[in-house]
């Protein structure tokens, strides 16, 4: 899985750990595709310093997920639900719940 990805993935899982100088940062970094330039100038510090930022960051989410293996398990709890949803096909009653047991992981 690219870099990036996996980075967003932790990000939503994990997010809340980091701290919000992190959490900004990487944000401006993944989510607006913005250089260390430009998020030093948004931000007032320097290039280093978010680098400094984005380099702790992408640790501290790496770490929380060895330690709780979340976003591993959700993918493969996807996967296995996709294989499922694919032999399902052609019964909408179960793929109904199929879809209802994925909101639930989901949250929404």
């Amino acid at each position: 899985m690219e870099e990036r990805v996996w980075i967003n993935l932790l990000m939503d899982f994990y997010g809340g750990l980091l701290t919000k100088h992190q959490r900004d940062t990487l944000e401006l970094y993944l989510m607006e595709d913005l250089s260390l330039g430009e998020i030093a100038e948004e931000t007032g510090i320097t290039r280093q310093g978010v680098r400094d930022a984005i380099v702790r960051g992408k640790a501290a989410l790496n770490q929380a997920e060895e330690n709780a293996g979340i976003v591993k398990r959700y993918l493969e709890f996807r996967e296995r639900m996709e294989e499922v949803r694919a032999m399902a096909e052609g019964n909408e009653s179960l793929i109904t719940k199929l879809d209802a047991a994925m909101e639930i992981w989901e949250g929404e």
